[in-house]
């Protein structure tokens, strides 16, 4: 039997999730042939997750290309993969912010067939407008808004990244987490999960959270947990953390987001689909955990939102997970507000009714298929 060769990437870290979800089922199946690519930060993510990447770069050791750069590099070296490999089919992550390896392989599939893992609802990136073929998404709403923006196939699959969330004990890994950091009951922990430094707004989107928080006489314990491709942050909202009077953990370079989520009473962030991540783990918990508190204090930040996602809120205010901070004055209002039993109470109401699972099978059986309609099983 002639196996249906797969080229699989991912750049970024919400592709790194997505990939990690359906790369153990696309290698366990027999009639495939995986081969894993990936750029930092996804190529280190997937490794702590147990995968081995080939990994991807360019000769200067860069990964991606800016919004406006030329892409001549990143497309040569994407045909270079591809002549090597030779794939059948090609599924790819999304990155954003540019584009890298997951773009430059679309551009250049030469016909093979495409797909891509979708994150965030609507989200697509691509080289000079070439887009996957099908795109893996959440549900019919991400479905209907891909195809609406996009053109292109959807195939509703459920959350592929949420679904391993099943198999956790939530209650002690929050348990655990806060004894790690030394948050007793009744001790209120806030989050603040950054973004690349380039997203318009957030950096004063963190001031305003600073100053609601020594705003406070009870001040909370903060986690701290930039994104990876920004930790240079770091050091400068450490400071203005503690200059502030506020206890902070740095969680920035532990190997995984959730058990720093998990522990939070509130996530805050601007717009990170890590509300996400904390909106399927309050799902799996039998107690609320908390809520979440979205810093789009700048027109500039909601007008990127806007135009990068084609929304108008973040993924899952409508629905309840979350509210949205609009103005400086609002954080510390709201922030005390989510801090009640009350509305944690309504947090978890709403994240419970989040769908459960993933038909991750639903994904092999497509590359399968396309694999077989290009004709491998005709290669000797």
């Amino acid at each position: 039997m002639t196996r249906v060769r797969v080229l699989l990437s991912a750049r970024d870290a919400g592709a790194a999730a997505q990939v990690a979800a359906v790369a153990p089922a696309l290698r366990a199946d027999p009639r495939l042939e995986t081969t894993l690519v990936a750029s930092p930060p996804a190529f280190d993510l997937l490794g702590a997750a147990g995968e081995a990447p080939i990994r991807f770069a360019l000769p200067d050791g860069s990964v991606h290309v800016p919004v406006g750069r030329a892409a001549a590099p990143l497309l040569g070296a994407a045909q270079q993969l591809l002549t090597g490999l030779d794939p059948d089919v090609v599924v790819t992550g999304i990155s954003s912010l540019g584009v890298g390896v997951d773009e430059a392989l679309l551009a250049r599939a030469g016909g093979r067939p495409t797909f891509a893992l979708q994150d965030f609802p609507g989200d697509a990136n691509s080289i000079d407008g070439a887009l996957a073929e099908t795109y893996f998404v959440r549900d019919e709403a991400a479905a209907r808004l891909t195809r609406e923006r996009w053109g292109v196939e959807a195939m509703p699959v459920g959350s592929l990244r949420h679904a391993p969330y099943a198999a956790l004990d939530v209650p002690a890994l929050r348990a655990s987490v806060r004894r790690r950091l030394g948050a007793p009951r009744g001790r209120s922990v806030v989050g603040f999960f950054g973004q690349p430094a380039e997203i318009p707004g957030q950096k004063a989107a963190f001031g305003d959270l600073v100053r609601a928080l020594a705003a406070r006489p009870a001040k909370p314990l903060c986690v701290l947990r930039e994104h990876p491709k920004s930790l240079a942050l770091r050091e400068a909202h450490l400071e203005a953390l503690r200059s502030a009077g506020v206890e902070v953990f740095d969680a920035s370079e532990e190997p995984a987001a959730e058990p720093w989520l998990v522990a939070c009473d509130l996530v805050t962030t601007c717009f990170s689909h890590c509300s996400m991540d904390y909106a399927f783990l309050s799902c799996q918990s039998p107690e609320p955990l908390g809520a979440v508190l979205f810093l789009m204090t700048t027109p500039e930040s909601r007008a990127f939102f806007s135009e990068y996602a084609g929304l108008a809120l973040p993924d899952g205010v409508e629905q309840g997970l979350g509210l949205v901070a609009r103005d400086a004055a609002e954080v510390l209002p709201l922030l005390d507000d989510l801090l009640t039993a009350g509305a944690r109470r309504e947090y978890h109401e709403a994240s419970l009714r989040l769908p459960r699972g993933a038909d991750v099978e639903a994904v092999v059986e497509s590359v399968l298929a396309a694999g077989g309609r290009r004709g491998a099983g005709a290669r000797p």
